[in-house]
């Protein structure tokens, strides 16, 4: 009986431990939203989450990157990003962020956003960090309960 319970006890710490590994994200680098492509022609650039953006300029996929306009300090990210406004100023909005008013995808009508476009962020303050969340270093259930 007191094997059956130590194998019980040692599965439930198990599990609480796998429910509460998570990938810890990495600095991976920086962006001035103002460095991308410039707009004009108008129509020929895409628009860009700054999640989108960091996948373009870093590898991988939109949903590997978490974004700040803090600092490089993973204590620090808000999940926030500087983005470019057509016919407005630069702003700082979620990182998913974005907005599509004209043709589908393009940056070609008043209101539309990208995060990695030249147009309003000209002064050089509309910097994005860019964290990678990388879930291979995480390991799976399955493997935690071998252990």
């Amino acid at each position: 009986m007191k094997i059956k319970s130590f194998l019980v006890a040692a599965v439930l710490a198990v599990a609480a431990f796998a429910g509460s590994v998570s990938a810890a994200p990495v600095y991976v680098g920086t962006w001035n939203v103002h460095n991308g492509p410039g707009w004009y022609p108008n129509g020929s650039q895409p628009i860009l989450t700054a999640q989108d953006a960091a996948a373009n300029l870093f590898g991988g996929v939109a949903s590997d990157y978490v974004i700040s306009t803090v600092d490089a300090s993973v204590a620090n990210i808000n999940f926030l990003a500087w983005v470019s406004v057509w016919g407005g100023p630069a702003t700082i909005v979620a990182q998913d962020f974005f907005q599509d008013s004209g043709a589908a995808g393009v940056y070609d009508t008043p209101g539309d956003t990208s995060a990695y476009i030249q147009d309003h962020c000209y002064n050089g303050n509309c910097i994005n960090y860019a964290f990678k969340v990388d879930s291979k270093n995480v390991p799976e259930p399955s493997s935690l309960l071998l252990f």
